[in-house]
């Protein structure tokens, strides 16, 4: 058993030049549970730690530092708690539950387990449809991975695509609350092309299998048994070993270098939801703007390549993107975030407009809009949260051909890292009736080139 707890106690013991015996009797425990503490031989009682932390932190701190000591021994108790009930299960025998809630709340406080004893990278590796399999369930989940702090998230999973109807408020609700985490997260699909073992591994402490006996009787047997989970493992690499990735990670200057973005601009089909500025219809005056003025700190070679990228983007906006039929969806907040700040991602690089070129850009999209009834703007109201979605999630890029989730935090400074791809005709049919299902929300309101004006001027 890990021992935090009990060597921070005999620390701080230590450095206040006092005795187990007198804190003992201050705290009002018998010496022999402090002394159990001290050496790990146990722990308090889950039930009374934080009152038990709180009376140590008076006892052995001073008023300035008393927030900090109890938050220490917190910490430090909950980490070696974390491992304890790790080490309880990991040689036990296979166990089994009947029921995926359980197995919900299995997961959920395995994860909060890894937690507490400071697990920074984790890595499910499934041929389960998670978001088939627990849709109703798979919030808690994703929520438990968003309060661990990570450091990096890798999540393959396996789902099938013929002849299943999917919800797709949760099914893409799932994906874009699962990548809207502020850390690395590589998440794939595989397309399972047939009936495949049910398994889940959680890096390489936990394994499970999920048996259905005629589609009726539910069984999950799992098991923390490295025997186990070796062995589930190699069933995992097996069954995926020739299987499709038809939604992947991807570096978002892959996007720019292989023309993805580029692509998806062209298509007469265009059907975007921004999480940030609308960086779409730029007019040409600003980006030729941005272009002969080159920003600090970045390199020659680096730098030619944007440029390269916006004039591009330039030709795209004016010949294909405001002729073309294309649906704007934007955050009403987003929206008037990047009136106030004139910050907008392009091609994967931030940029500040002025007020006066933030004025141009939108009175340049009622401009296109007026001269193209085929583009349509969307405001979404922050006020009503439908489904759990969030202004919070990526944005998302979605043509006839091809679906691209982004998340680039354009409004802080950590670096952008979780952008998803794919040209999976299914995946894009779920997107489309997604967003199709968002319009139809009375949170979302389509407003006139007129009414868009009126933000600006």
């Amino acid at each position: 058993m890990n021992n935090n707890f009990g060597s921070l106690l005999k620390q701080l013991i230590n450095k206040n030049n006092t005795k187990e015996k007198i804190v003992s009797q201050k705290l009002g425990y018998d010496s022999t549970y402090l002394s159990k503490w001290i050496t790990g031989k146990n722990l308090p009682s889950q039930k009374n730690v934080e009152s038990i932390c709180q009376s140590l932190a008076d006892i052995l701190s001073d008023d300035e530092n008393m927030d900090k000591v109890k938050s220490s021994l917190v910490n430090a108790y909950y980490s070696d708690l974390g491992f304890s009930l790790l080490e309880s299960n990991i040689n036990k025998n296979i166990s089994i539950t009947t029921s995926e809630a359980d197995v919900t709340a299995l997961i959920v406080q395995i994860l909060q387990q890894l937690n507490n004893i400071g697990i920074k990278d984790i890595t499910i590796n499934t041929t389960l449809n998670l978001f088939q399999e627990f849709e109703y369930h798979m919030e808690d989940i994703i929520a438990e991975l968003h309060n661990m702090n990570l450091e990096s998230l890798q999540i393959n999973m396996c789902a099938s695509f013929d002849n299943i109807t999917y919800d797709s408020l949760i099914f893409c609700n799932n994906i874009l609350s699962l990548t809207s985490g502020n850390y690395f997260i590589d998440f794939n699909i595989y397309k399972q092309k047939m009936e495949t073992p049910k398994i889940l591994v959680i890096n390489d402490v936990f394994a499970m299998n999920i048996v259905y006996l005629k589609n009726v009787v539910f069984l999950c047997y799992y098991s923390f048994d490295k025997k186990y989970i070796e062995a589930i493992t190699n069933s995992y690499n097996l069954t995926i070993r020739h299987m499709e990735k038809v939604l992947s990670y991807v570096m978002p200057i892959s996007l720019r270098k292989t023309n993805v973005q580029l692509n998806q601009l062209l298509q007469n089909n265009l059907s975007i939801l921004f999480s940030e500025s609308p960086a779409i219809l730029i007019p040409k005056e600003i980006l030729d703007s941005i272009i002969g003025n080159k920003e600090h700190n970045v390199e020659s070679k680096e730098w030619d390549e944007h440029v390269n990228y916006l004039s591009q983007i330039s030709n795209i906006f004016e010949k294909y993107t405001k002729h073309n039929n294309v649906k704007i969806l934007i955050y009403e907040s987003m929206l008037l975030q990047y009136l106030n700040s004139g910050v907008i991602e392009i091609g994967g690089k931030k940029h500040t407009f002025t007020k006066e070129q933030i004025k141009k850009h939108i009175l340049y999209i009622c401009k296109c809009m007026k001269e193209n009834k085929n583009i349509e703007f969307y405001t979404i109201s922050d006020t009503i949260d439908f489904d759990t979605y969030s202004r919070n999630t990526p944005s998302i890029f979605l043509s006839p051909t091809s679906i691209a989730v982004g998340n680039t935090n354009i409004y802080t400074d950590k670096p952008s890292y979780n952008f998803y791809f794919s040209t999976e005709g299914s995946i894009i049919t779920i997107f489309e009736r997604y967003l199709d299902t968002i319009i139809g929300k009375s949170s979302c309101v389509k407003i006139s080139a007129d009414r868009l004006a009126t933000y600006v001027e």
